[in-house]
């Protein structure tokens, strides 16, 4: 099945309604303007800006301002422009109207019931959702279904001895229960180190694996049928941690989809029997959708690290490649499988590095520690072809939000650890003129 063709038969589904996108980014939801019907876009950051759109609302438009995504939560704000913003939703919802969302939240889940009569929700209630978040009782299960994981210890906040004695043996990886683009990982290396760096432990425990060095962090983008077959798309290494683009010791930083194609055949055959098999588990219980694996190689062995329930960071460039080669893009796939319509024709992981472009992206944060806005007069010398999630000048940029992501058709990165730039190559060098944070960025006072 091709795009056109998967296109065609959600365009009947939908018929005269008209289509919304809820999410943290509204740039997200490029992909959903080939649907006519795709009229209205709220978001979080990142207006989509499209022309063609009736409706769009962005919270940080609203604000003034752009949250840091990983903790950041709009059911618990309740300020008067996340107010409003949440208005103007239940608003659009007062008509025939077909929903999707980035990840289910109880936000949304408090508008769309009142309107429920009316309005189709193509996503789970964020109750059902919840659970595929908690990382000890996900890898516990897919231990059980001979998925590869992390070798993982669970303490209680008072087991110090047991965290002395495994520090003894090297660093290690200390995890909260439920954890988000980075947030709530921490290495340490020492025990003087595990007095002040423990994760915030929500459940009265936290998790710990030995630190796997040296390692290439990988990602995979799918979506699973009812039935618990399995879409996949676009593997790619995984940028974390590089100090350019964020604080946070394995915060996400981007995706490169070229550098894939040096792995070993093996590699992408471990991956695929990863991604498979978690599908097939998380329909198993309940879960329909769209997912996330992501993954580290390391001595030759992938080992599954983490489910993202929901779409990814990765999810937009993912979708741009899969339309580039024709196929229908998670976002289509997502639709198609709360539609109950058939999944397509499996594809090898191996078919799908060789048929992707090589494109990459990498997401640079606001690594400060004070809010910084955009010199309005940066934005004249600005590529807009390889730039994009770039905050308007009057929007200021919190810690760790993000600042701009870049683009390009080339690998960026050798391990996942840190950036290959090419001197040579403008765009790229625009691009690090930009990670240096000067002059594009500033306090606002400056």
């Amino acid at each position: 099945m091709n795009r056109r063709q998967r296109i065609a038969q959600i365009e009947r589904h939908l018929g005269k309604r008209k289509l919304i996108w809820y999410g943290t980014r509204g740039t997200d939801a490029q992909v959903l303007l080939d649907l006519p019907q795709f009229s209205e876009c709220f978001s979080l950051i990142a207006p989509l800006g499209a022309i063609c759109l009736d409706i769009e609302v962005c919270l940080e438009t609203l604000k003034g301002r752009r949250v840091d995504l990983d903790p950041y939560r709009i059911a618990d704000d309740y300020s008067p422009e996340a107010t409003e913003f949440k208005r103007r939703l239940f608003e659009a919802l007062q008509e025939p109207a077909v929903v999707t969302t980035y990840r289910p939240d109880p936000a949304f889940t408090s508008l769309y019931y009142p309107c429920a009569d009316f309005v189709e929700y193509l996503g789970l209630f964020h109750e059902r959702q919840a659970p595929f978040e908690h990382k000890p009782w996900v890898e516990t299960e897919l231990r059980t279904w001979d998925v590869p994981t992390i070798p993982r210890r669970y303490l209680r906040q008072y087991d110090t001895g047991q965290l002395k004695e495994l520090l003894e043996q090297g660093p290690v990886v200390a995890r909260s229960t439920r954890s988000d683009g980075g947030e709530g990982l921490t290495l340490i290396q020492d025990a003087e180190e595990a007095k002040t760096r423990l994760p915030h432990y929500p459940d009265q425990f936290f998790s710990v694996a030995p630190y796997l060095v040296p390692n290439v962090p990988l990602n995979v983008n799918a979506v699973v049928f009812e039935d618990g077959t399995v879409s996949i798309h676009t593997p790619s290494l995984q940028l974390i941690g590089i100090p350019a683009c964020t604080t946070r010791r394995f915060g996400y930083c981007g995706n490169d989809f070229a550098r894939i194609r040096d792995l070993d055949v093996e590699v992408f055959d471990s991956l695929e029997d990863i991604t498979r098999k978690t599908g097939k588990w998380l329909a198993s219980m309940g879960y329909l959708g769209a997912f996330g694996i992501d993954a580290l190689l390391h001595n030759g062995k992938v080992y599954m690290t983490e489910i993202n329930a929901r779409f990814q960071g990765s999810s937009h460039l993912s979708s741009l490649i899969d339309r580039d080669c024709d196929r229908p893009d998670m976002f289509l796939e997502h639709m198609a499988a709360f539609l109950g319509l058939r999944p397509p024709e499996p594809i090898s992981m191996r078919e799908l590095v060789v048929a992707q472009p090589g494109f990459s992206h990498a997401i640079c944060h606001n690594c400060g520690t004070e809010p910084v806005a955009r010199s309005a007069a940066a934005g004249a010398d600005l590529r807009t072809t390889q730039l994009s999630l770039l905050p308007a000048s009057t929007v200021l940029v919190d810690p760790e939000a993000i600042l701009f992501r870049v683009m390009t058709q080339d690998a960026i990165t050798l391990s996942g650890h840190s950036l290959q730039l090419p001197c040579d190559e403008q765009p790229l060098s625009l691009a690090t003129d930009l990670f240096n944070m000067s002059p594009t960025f500033c306090r606002p006072e400056e």
